[in-house]
């Protein structure tokens, strides 16, 4: 066969093959990061509006773990305003490169003859084997190993202390690094309707309160749970809608958040294009300096005639006034 350099009989070693299709793979996910910053750096949940992909899916194709799916792959160029059949073509380039070879077989091996014997081979006699020599343990006087005992003993003493240290002032770099990756809090609250993921108020964020959204009939699942979600950072919470597979494709997701003490209103429609699965939508965020916040849903149907199901979380006091 001909091998990359042209001269007859010379293999690609698998590992260079390997090599080869690591180096193409991280180029293949670069140039996808750079075609969401040409594109503006659209937020995961404004390109799943486009992608009719979560934003949790669209995170995991720029995760470098393994090639994404050519349907992801697409619908992530395409929220960023990419040539699609050009990434298609080069999705498939890319699969290509990292499909594994199977090994080559080599025929069988050819039998070898055995001549026919006339007559048994004389037997040889086996010599005996030689004995073993007797090895004995030099006798180690009592003093010596109480010598060794001590020194063994003062070693120990002398490294301990040392590994507690280093221990220590590894914990100690580890809790500054965590401490250090967690944003300060801002000097000013995110203008109440900014999107959580563009302030970047998810870092920190946690459920204050959940509650389910259930169907009319009392005997039917829910259609998912409803929370609110709140940044000490931020000093804003927001809603977040987790859907089953019961929401059907075209509903819409309504989600706003509520805020008594002056009536602000934060809201959000997202239609629901997904096919029957679990999927989760969040709203705009509310600044909770000024008092407690409620939040909402309403899922009507693709017709815009019905609604399907809705619920209110209780209003929540999460950040003091000022």
């Amino acid at each position: 066969m001909t091998g990359r350099s042209g001269r007859l009989g010379e293999q690609v070693p698998g590992d260079a093959r390997h090599h080869e299709g690591d180096a193409r793979h991280r180029e293949f996910l670069a140039d996808l990061a750079q075609l969401r910053r040409d594109a503006g750096q659209p937020s995961l949940r404004r390109m799943s509006a486009t992608a009719h992909y979560s934003h949790t899916a669209l995170a995991g194709v720029l995760s470098g773990a393994r090639l994404p799916s050519l349907e992801l792959t697409l619908a992530f160029v395409r929220a960023c305003g990419g040539d699609e059949a050009a990434w298609r073509a080069r999705w498939h380039r890319e699969a290509g490169l990292r499909r594994p070879t199977g090994p080559t077989t080599a025929g069988p091996a050819p039998e070898r003859s055995t001549p026919e014997r006339s007559t048994p081979e004389p037997s040889v006699p086996v010599p005996p084997a030689p004995e073993r020599p007797v090895v004995r343990r030099p006798v180690v006087p009592r003093w010596a190993l109480a010598v060794a005992a001590g020194l063994t003993v003062l070693v120990a003493g002398s490294i301990v202390p040392l590994l507690a240290d280093a221990g220590s002032r590894s914990q100690r770099q580890a809790e500054r690094q965590v401490n250090e990756s967690i944003p300060a809090p801002t000097a000013a609250p995110p203008a109440d309707g900014a999107d959580p993921q563009e302030e970047r108020c998810q870092v920190d964020a946690v459920s204050a309160e959940t509650v389910p959204v259930p169907d009319p009939d009392p005997e039917q699942p829910t259609y998912g749970s409803l929370t609110v979600r709140y940044s000490p950072r931020c000093r804003a919470a927001w809603p977040l809608f987790v859907s089953t597979e019961r929401v059907p494709t075209g509903a819409t997701i309504r989600l706003a958040a509520t805020r008594p003490s002056d009536g602000a209103v934060t809201r959000f429609d997202y239609p629901f294009m997904v096919k029957r699965q679990v999927y989760s939508v969040f709203g705009n965020i509310l600044r909770t300096t000024p008092g407690c916040v409620t939040v909402t849903i309403e899922i009507t149907a693709a017709d815009s005639r019905s609604v399907l199901a809705s619920a209110r979380t209780p209003c929540v006091q999460l950040g003091a006034r000022t």
